[in-house]
C-alpha cells in the first residue's frame, strides 16, 4: 500500500511537471503588430497617369509609354533599354562591386550569430583531463612523507532548460536580425543596379551635350568667318566681329565644365563596377541608341509593402524589437541549471578504467534575482520604448516608399511634357535661327537679331538633350521605386535559414539560456 507521504510526493511531482510544461509552452513576447499597409489604391494625389503619347522629332526618347497598374516589374529591368553597354555595366557591377561584398559579409556575420544562439538549445559537453604529481609531508598527520600521482579524466555536461522561453526569444530576435541583413543586401543590389543605370544614362547625356556644344562652337566659328569676310568688305562694323568672337568664347567656356562632369560621371561609373578609373573600360553609350521601355509596370500598393527590400528590412527589425521585449520580461524569471560530471580518477594509469576509479556528480540549481535596484524593470521599459520607435520607423519607411513611387510616376509624366515643349521650342528656335542667318546675309537685319536667334537656338538644342536623358533616368527611378531588382536565389528569402530552427524544433525541450540579451544590450543596461 502506498503511503500518504509517497502519494503526496507523487502528485506534487505531477503538478510540478505540468507547471513546467505550461511555462515552457508560454511566451512573454507581445503579439506582433505590424502596421497595416495603407488602405489606398493609388499613389499620387489626383488622377494617376495612364498613357504618354509619342513625341515626334526626338527619336527613341519620344516613344509612347503605357502605365500598367498591377503588373510586376521584371527582375532584370535594365534590359528593357535595349543597350548591350548598360547590360554589360550592370552585370560587371553585380559581380565586382565591393559594396555587395560588404553587405554579403555582414549577412554572413548575422547568420553565424544566429547559428551560435541556436547552439545554446542543446546540452554543452566538455572533456577535461589532468595529471597530478604531489609530495606531502608527514609532519601534518604524524606519518611518513608521501609522494604519489593522480590521473583524472571526466566529461562534464551543463544544461539550462529554457522553461521561461528566454532562449526562444533570443533566437527569434537574432533570426529577425539576420533577415534584416538579408533584405539590406537586397536593397544594396537594387541601389547598385539603379545607380549604375542612371549614371550610365548621365554619362551618355553629358557626352551628347559635349558633342552638341562642340558642334555649336564649330557653327559659331563658321559665322565668325563670314562676319570677318563681310567686315573686310565693309559690309559690317568691327563691333559685329567682336560680338561674334565673344559668343564663340562664351560657348567654348561651357565645354570644360561639361567635360569635367563627363569625367566625373565616367569615374563614378568605374567605381560602381568595382574598377579603378584608370583601368576601367567604360563603353561608349550613345543617348540616341537607348530604347525607352514601352510598358511601365506599377505594383499595387498592397503588393509594394511586401516587396520593397527597405520595407521588408524595417519589418524584420520590428520582429527583432518585438522579441526583445519578451526577452526583457523573461529575464525576470528564474534560471534553472543542471550540471553533471562522469569520469575516472586513479593513481595508476594501468588501473585508470577500473570500476573503482569511476567518479560522477549531478547537481541542479535555481537562480532568481531578488533585488537589482530596478535594473530588469528598466530594461523591460527600455525594450518597450525601443519597440515603439521601431514601429514609427517602419511607418516612416512605408511613407517614404509611397512618396518615392508617387514622385517617380509624376516625374515620368512631366518629363514627357517637358521634352514635348523643349522640342517645340527647339524647332521654333531652329527655324528662327535659319531665317535670321538668311536675312543677315541678305543685309535685311542687324547682327543683334542674328545673335539673339543664335543664342536661343543653342540653349534649346542643349535643353532637348537634357530632357531626353531625363526621361530615361526617371524611368529607371520608377523601376527602382517599385523594388524591382535581381539578386541571387540564396538571398531572395530566408534561404540561409529556411530549415526549421532549433527554437522551433526543440520547443518541448528548450535549451540553454543566453544572458547576453539583445534587449539589455540595446537599452544600455547591464545583463542579468
Amino acid at each position: 500500500m502506498i503511503s500518504r507521504r509517497t502519494n503526496m510526493s507523487y502528485f506534487g511531482s505531477l503538478w510540478l511537471a505540468a507547471l513546467l510544461g505550461l511555462l515552457a509552452g508560454c511566451s512573454f513576447e507581445p503579439k506582433l503588430a505590424v502596421p497595416k499597409a495603407p488602405a489606398v489604391k493609388t499613389y499620387t494625389a489626383g488622377k494617376q497617369p495612364q498613357k504618354i503619347a509619342a513625341i515626334k522629332g526626338v527619336g527613341k526618347a519620344g516613344a509612347p509609354q503605357q502605365f500598367v497598374y498591377g503588373k510586376r516589374v521584371e527582375s532584370q529591368w535594365w534590359k528593357l533599354y535595349n543597350s548591350p553597354q548598360i547590360e554589360l555595366l550592370v552585370v560587371k557591377a553585380l559581380k565586382k562591386s565591393p559594396t555587395l561584398a560588404t553587405a554579403k559579409a555582414t549577412l554572413e556575420v548575422a547568420h553565424q550569430q544566429f547559428k551560435s544562439v541556436e547552439g545554446r538549445f542543446f546540452p554543452q559537453f566538455a572533456l577535461s583531463t589532468t595529471a597530478d604529481r604531489q609530495r606531502q609531508s608527514g609532519a601534518g598527520f604524524g606519518g611518513p612523507t608521501r609522494t604519489y600521482s593522480l590521473y583524472t579524466g571526466e566529461v562534464g555536461v551543463s544544461y539550462e532548460p529554457d522553461i521561461f522561453g528566454l532562449n526562444r526569444l533570443v533566437s527569434r530576435s537574432y533570426k529577425a536580425l539576420e533577415d534584416q541583413q538579408r533584405y539590406s543586401l537586397q536593397e544594396a543590389y537594387l541601389t547598385l543596379e539603379g545607380n549604375t543605370v542612371v549614371t550610365a544614362i548621365t554619362l551618355a547625356s553629358l557626352q551628347a551635350q559635349v558633342n552638341t556644344t562642340r558642334a555649336l562652337v564649330s557653327g559659331q566659328i563658321k559665322i565668325l568667318k563670314i562676319i570677318e569676310q563681310q567686315y573686310k568688305l565693309g559690309a559690317v562694323t568691327y563691333l559685329d566681329v567682336v560680338n561674334q568672337e565673344s559668343q564663340v568664347a562664351a560657348t567654348q567656356a561651357t565645354l570644360p565644365p561639361l567635360e569635367q562632369d563627363l569625367a566625373t560621371a565616367r569615374h563614378a561609373l568605374a567605381v560602381l563596377v568595382g574598377s579603378i578609373p584608370s583601368e576601367a573600360n567604360i563603353p561608349v553609350i550613345q543617348l540616341d541608341s537607348l530604347k525607352l521601355p514601352a510598358e511601365l509596370p506599377v505594383e499595387l500598393p498592397s503588393v509594394l509593402v511586401h516587396k520593397r527590400p527597405d520595407i521588408l528590412s524595417a519589418e524584420a527589425q520590428l520582429r527583432a524589437a518585438n522579441a526583445q521585449v519578451g526577452e526583457a520580461v523573461a529575464q525576470m524569471f528564474p534560471l534553472i541549471q543542471i550540471t553533471g560530471n562522469l569520469g575516472f580518477e586513479n593513481g595508476h594509469l594501468a588501473n585508470f578504467f577500473d570500476a573503482s576509479s569511476l567518479i560522477w556528480s549531478l547537481a541542479g540549481g535555481l537562480t532568481q534575482t531578488i533585488f537589482d535596484g530596478g535594473t530588469l524593470e528598466a530594461n523591460k521599459r527600455a525594450a518597450q520604448a525601443a519597440l515603439k520607435g521601431v514601429v514609427a520607423d517602419y511607418r516612416t519607411t512605408v511613407l517614404n516608399a509611397f512618396g518615392q513611387v508617387a514622385n517617380a510616376l509624376r516625374a515620368v509624366q512631366h518629363d514627357a511634357q517637358t521634352l514635348r515643349y523643349e522640342q517645340a521650342a527647339y524647332t521654333d528656335s531652329l527655324n528662327a535661327y535659319k531665317l535670321a542667318r538668311w536675312q543677315y546675309k541678305a543685309g535685311a537685319v542687324q547682327y543683334t537679331s542674328l545673335l539673339t536667334a543664335q543664342v536661343q537656338y543653342e540653349k534649346s538644342r542643349l535643353a532637348v538633350v537634357s530632357a531626353k536623358a531625363q526621361r530615361f533616368e526617371d524611368t529607371a527611378a520608377l523601376f527602382v521605386a517599385m523594388g524591382g531588382g535581381w539578386w541571387p536565389k540564396q538571398y531572395q528569402s530566408s534561404a540561409m535559414g529556411s530549415k526549421k530552427s532549433a527554437s522551433d524544433v526543440a520547443k518541448p525541450a528548450p535549451g540553454l539560456v543566453s544572458r547576453q540579451s539583445t534587449a539589455a544590450t540595446q537599452s544600455g543596461g547591464p545583463h542579468r
